[in-house]
């Protein structure tokens, strides 16, 4: 084994066009010319085709190669080459390791009663693997000037849509949103997070926000004044008797 120069080797697949395998190397490594990845279905072991890797961001070696089909009992048997010389071989069954691809076409709306309305597509079409599948998503979003500060919501159902509340966001700020999603058959991989969409926190506090605000402070007040009345009841009680004495 090339060790030394092969590090963290994965493959992960979108399970429709494409299985990418990668790993890290030194900074000084040219991928095309010291490696190659001869791949063959386990089902036809004289059937060798070659992926000729490229050179990535982080220091990866990127190899991405096209199958004709996927089926969830595909399985391929990867040989590595380091300069011309085999250093080892890898069982990948793409079924494993699919990290799907984000979702497209990202838009929001701002609904009648002020709040935002999210939504989104899959990226597969009706002939894919995936569509269809049971899919969950993740929805993130954050004040672009504070864009550590995120607020992630889990969708555990089959919608294509999310409401964010205009009362959870901060008045006069810019907002970013986006999405990814898992597939429940094959929930190796969240999806990378889709491009964003940005909107424009203006909510106003209605009548209604202002009662329900109200009612809470108007309470602690009310408890704050018993309070008092009871330790100055308490006290003029002790004092009068004091003077009574």
């Amino acid at each position: 084994m090339a060790a030394g120069h092969v590090q963290d080797f994965a493959c992960f697949t979108d399970f429709d066009k494409e299985l990418v395998c990668h790993w890290k190397v030194p900074t000084h490594v040219d991928c095309s010319k010291e490696f190659l990845i001869y791949y063959r279905k386990e089902s036809h072991p004289l059937l060798n085709s070659v992926c000729v890797p490229e050179n990535g961001k982080d220091r990866l070696c990127t190899c991405t190669i096209h199958p004709k089909y996927f089926v969830s009992s595909l399985t391929y048997i990867l040989t590595l080459q380091f300069n011309g010389t085999d250093t080892w071989n890898y069982r990948v069954t793409p079924a494993l390791v699919v990290k799907p691809r984000a979702p497209k076409n990202l838009a929001i709306e701002k609904a009648e009663n002020g709040n935002f309305n999210l939504s989104w597509e899959e990226s597969y079409s009706s002939s894919s693997m995936l569509s269809g599948q049971l899919v969950i998503y993740e929805v993130k979003y954050w004040r672009k000037q504070h864009p550590t500060e995120v607020s992630v919501k889990a969708i555990n159902y089959q919608a294509k849509s999310f409401e964010i509340v205009a009362s959870s966001l901060q008045r006069g700020y810019d907002y970013a949103a986006s999405v990814r999603c898992k597939y429940l058959g094959y929930p190796a991989y969240w999806s990378e997070w889709s491009e964003e969409v940005e909107f424009f926190s203006d909510y106003q506090i209605t009548a209604e926000d202002a009662l329900r605000m109200a009612v809470p402070v108007a309470c602690v007040l009310i408890m704050a004044v018993s309070i008092m009345c009871y330790f100055c009841f308490t006290k003029y009680v002790a004092y009068a008797s004091q003077v009574l004495w």
